[in-house]
């Protein structure tokens, strides 16, 4: 999958280097104090979503807490240890991955295979998602529940990548999902437990809370998926000043435009006139 992502990352700066944009904001670093901010915004949105799960499964009975433990060394490693892996794995599935199908689709127009903007997003979306499933497929307890479970999850990885145009949106999504579902309310993550703030325990069905594998894979977290993916749609609504459109994916937040060479030297041309 890496080889993948890699071969794909450089059809990516090929492309962007024969349309003269920018590689760096093309993969998603625009270094902008909004950086904060965006990667914020992510963090806390997932936390959210982590919140309502723990909240619907512990009123149902489907979950009982049967302690605490605070250790603040402890969370603030495993707080870097979950940054640093949203990183990687975000620079890999969007930065790479996914900016390389778009180009892919968009080169289709030049063999007369032309797909609308908003499709070719949506499109790409869909299959780096399917890709990022997969890709969770050897984790402890994994099944294609919860194949299809981590693929949700590359979908508002995706829509925060491609409709933030930045990679700070989707780190702090990913971030927040796994320190909050693992650090804080003491889920499994993706098949794996560690120490957490909240100790509890599932009482409840499989099915809903996604057993031992964790929300990823019960029904309960697979819908707070699409609460994250629609919280994203909200705040990049809002970021674009109500001027975004989500059948295209289409968001505009001038300091994340990557424009052409030819667009920039005519705003450059209007700045000085």
């Amino acid at each position: 999958m890496l080889s993948i992502a890699l071969g794909l990352g450089v059809v990516a700066i090929i492309f962007w280097i024969w349309r003269k944009q920018s590689v760096r904001k093309g993969l998603g670093f625009t270094f902008h104090w909004w950086a904060f901010g965006d990667f914020g915004a992510g963090a806390l949105i997932a936390g959210i979503a982590m919140t309502l799960v723990f909240l619907v499964e512990l009123v149902t009975g489907l979950i009982r807490v049967t302690g605490f433990s605070f250790d603040l060394a402890t969370l603030v490693a495993r707080a870097g240890w979950f940054i640093y892996g949203a990183f990687f794995e975000e620079f890999i599935f969007r930065s790479l991955m996914l900016s390389g199908i778009v180009a892919v689709l968009m080169l289709l127009a030049y063999v007369r295979i032309k797909l609308p903007p908003g499709l070719i997003k949506w499109l790409a979306i869909a299959i780096s998602a399917a890709a990022f499933g997969y890709a969770h497929f050897n984790n402890p307890g994994a099944t294609a529940i919860t194949m299809f479970g981590n693929g949700l999850g590359g979908l508002m990885y995706g829509v925060a990548f491609l409709g933030g145009r930045n990679i700070w949106l989707p780190v702090g999504v990913h971030f927040g999902w796994n320190f909050f579902q693992g650090a804080i309310f003491g889920f499994p993550v993706s098949g794996t437990i560690e120490q957490s703030l909240i100790i509890q325990e599932t009482v409840g069905a499989d099915l809903w809370t996604g057993g031992a594998y964790g929300p990823e894979a019960g029904l309960i977290g697979m819908t707070s998926r699409f609460v994250v993916i629609a919280l994203l749609l909200a705040y990049l609504h809002w970021r674009s000043q109500r001027q975004g459109t989500i059948k295209s994916l289409d968001f505009p937040i001038k300091i994340y435009d990557n424009p052409l060479r030819r667009e920039q030297e005519t705003l450059q041309a209007a700045g000085e006139a």
